[in-house]
């Protein structure tokens, strides 16, 4: 691996034992900290100086990046949560006992680059995030093709059983919103489907039942006039096939979800969301989206 994409895979930042095996020599190292293109960060560790802050804090602090600060430069969906770089310390700090680092179920494994990649990275969220978060990341994982279903078990074979039965409530949802809504919805007893075909309507994100659609968003934006013009005529095909839509923003799930509920559960304690559509209604080729 060549010295540049040492660089770019650690986001700037890079170990000395790495960078000589790139092919740096000590007379280069030295040349690039007089000129400032590295600096150092501790004993043995450098960075550029546009490498990323949040990897830049992790190797200061004496570990790396890893876990949930590390999954979210992967890509992956992160619920929000208090605020912090979580890292991890190579085996002679857990030894030390040093606070403040993010552990593993199992013995703690040695530094291998300055962001861990996804399998370690996630290992470790298994121990920082509740039920919750952990779902939303695993299907965010799944949805990114990081890690298949096969390859997440063997990540979580260390840990305990209440956390490997997590895996038989993730899906491939697109966005951590949609994990969210359906992870509340099922522990409260509701039978909930995902990415759903309806003939005429094309897919949805949630089906309560047989016709309580439940749209998400995926994330804190603008509707664009457009955007909101196709999810209202989607919503008047789906009335007009016998389905009853509700359309949840990102706030609604992350900020305001017990009025969200409340809502959902009206119509559930009703049983509204029990009767199949009706048979003529349930497909009309004449009703098509822009």
């Amino acid at each position: 691996m060549g010295i540049d994409r040492l660089l770019a895979q650690g986001r700037g930042v890079a170990s000395w034992a790495a960078l000589q095996k790139a092919g740096m020599t000590r007379t280069e190292l030295r040349h690039a900290l007089a000129e400032g293109s590295l600096r150092l960060l501790r004993r043995g560790w450098y960075a550029t100086d546009t490498a990323h802050p949040a990897v830049v804090a992790a190797v200061a602090a004496g570990g790396v990046c890893s876990c949930v600060s590390a999954l979210r430069l992967h890509g992956v969906w992160i619920p929000e949560l208090p605020t912090g770089v979580h890292k991890r310390a190579r085996p002679a700090a857990h030894n030390r006992k040093i606070r403040g680092y993010c552990r593993r179920y199992g013995r703690p494994l040695a530094e291998d680059g300055a962001v861990d990649d996804v399998p370690t990275a996630l290992a470790h969220a298994a121990r920082c995030l509740d039920d919750e978060g952990l779902v939303v990341v695993l299907d965010s994982i799944r949805h990114l093709g990081l890690m298949d279903p096969d390859q997440i078990e063997v990540t979580l074979r260390t840990a305990p059983r209440s956390v490997q039965s997590l895996l038989d409530e993730c899906a491939t949802a697109e966005a951590g919103t949609e994990s969210m809504a359906r992870f509340r919805l099922r522990r409260r007893g509701l039978r909930v489907r995902t990415q759903v075909e309806i003939p005429g309507l094309g897919r949805v994100d949630l089906l309560v039942g047989n016709r309580l659609i439940i749209e998400v968003d995926g994330e804190e934006y603008h509707y664009s006039t457009e955007r909101f013009h196709i999810d209202r005529e989607r919503d008047l095909i789906a009335y007009r096939l016998g389905y009853l839509p509700m359309r949840f923003a990102y706030r609604h799930v992350v900020h305001e979800w017990d009025e969200r509920e409340k809502a959902v559960l009206a119509v559930v304690e009703r049983g509204d969301h029990l009767p199949m559509p009706a048979a003529d209604l349930r497909y009309d080729p004449t009703l098509t989206l822009p």
